[in-house]
């Protein structure tokens, strides 16, 4: 097991006039799965190949627990880096390509055959040995591209986009083998993704990027409880915001006052956010953060009803918008154009800084 320090990691590409990735630094816990998570071109992959040595820092430092790779030859960093695309070998089998690796490294014919079988097997891959790339569906190429991988005992596995080629109805599976492998190996595990569901069902912490800067590190669900600013918010799926003024824990906003049990920030200008599952609709005996609003549109989802409810703002404030996800049962109780009462829950208010 290995911890992965990145400090004030920076990669200016010639001819660029800004970083792919800016003074990034982050403590990646030994034996524990991290994302680089963020939206096309905000640096995620760039890092990531910078820890395997396939790019050179501009500035900045990467350690493996405590000792500093920087300069450190790919080969000899003890890292495997497994892409999107597979990259297998086309006129290898599947045998030939797990146990390339070994191979490399001299190991005997039947020592390489033993661990092969080790892996097709940790893998659900068994039986499938002789045969060749094509020949396998995309799930299973990204089996033997992991079985490849893991079988030279790296002490860090670096996954990029790993699910991203996969129909969807794979993905669910392909998280489950990546899991359970890297809680078997206890196998230090970086992996890219843009993918917010993704993060939050494989990763132990999450790293959200923006132009090649940090935004917010920590546990999944911190993201969506406490985001540290609106956009951090937004990319969770937050939707309902609500500018306010701040004076201890109460705020002033164009609903009325609303209490908030999470008011860390200092008083002054805020941004009151709430995700609409925990917004409460119809009857509810609470006096404080109510309000009343008109059903502009409803949406059945199955398991849930999702509310568009226009809500008209006091002191000239312009009409909110605030969105609510209720039970699927209650799409026959609150019809478009019906006026219906809100809660709004102190303790599933969060704030973030108003921005400028």
């Amino acid at each position: 097991m290995t911890q992965v320090d990145l400090q004030k990691l920076t990669k200016i590409y010639p001819g660029s006039d800004s970083p792919a990735v800016h003074a990034l630094s982050l403590t990646m816990p030994s034996g524990r799965i991290t994302a680089l998570l963020g939206p096309s071109g905000c640096g995620k992959t760039t890092a990531l190949k910078m820890i395997a040595g396939l790019i050179t820092p501009s500035e900045g430092n990467i350690l493996f627990d405590g000792d500093s790779i920087v300069g450190v030859p790919t080969e000899k960093r003890e890292v495997v880096m497994a892409f999107q695309n597979h990259l297998l070998f086309p006129h290898m089998s599947v045998s030939q390509n797990v146990g390339f690796g070994l191979k490399m490294r001299g190991l005997d014919r039947h020592t390489i055959q033993r661990r092969v079988s080790e892996m097709l097997d940790l893998v659900r891959l068994p039986g499938l040995d002789d045969r060749r790339p094509h020949q396998l569906s995309g799930g299973q190429q990204q089996r033997v591209a992991l079985a490849r991988a893991l079988i030279v005992e790296p002490r860090v596995l670096l996954l990029d986009e790993p699910l991203s080629n996969l129909d969807a109805h794979l993905r669910g599976e392909m998280r489950e083998l990546i899991h359970d492998v890297q809680q078997q190996f206890k196998l230090t595990t970086i992996f890219v993704t843009h993918d917010q569901e993704e993060a939050v069902v494989l990763a132990d912490q999450i790293a959200l990027l923006f132009e090649g800067q940090l935004h917010q590190y920590g546990p999944p669900q911190a993201f969506y409880e406490r985001p540290l600013n609106e956009r951090v918010a937004r990319f969770f799926g937050g939707i309902n915001f609500i500018p306010g003024y701040k004076r201890g824990s109460v705020i002033e906003t164009g609903l009325g006052q609303l209490q908030c049990y999470s008011a860390a920030l200092s008083d002054g200008a805020v941004v009151v956010t709430i995700r609409p599952e925990n917004v409460a609709i119809g009857r509810n005996g609470s006096e404080i953060n109510v309000a009343h609003g008109r059903v502009e549109s409803s949406t059945y989802l199955g398991t849930h009803a999702r509310f568009k409810v226009s809500v008209q703002a006091g002191n000239g404030h312009p009409p909110l918008v605030l969105e609510v996800v209720a039970d699927a049962s209650s799409i026959h109780l609150y019809p478009v154009g019906q006026t219906v009462k809100l809660y709004l829950p102190p303790e599933k208010i969060w704030l973030v800084p108003a921005e400028d």
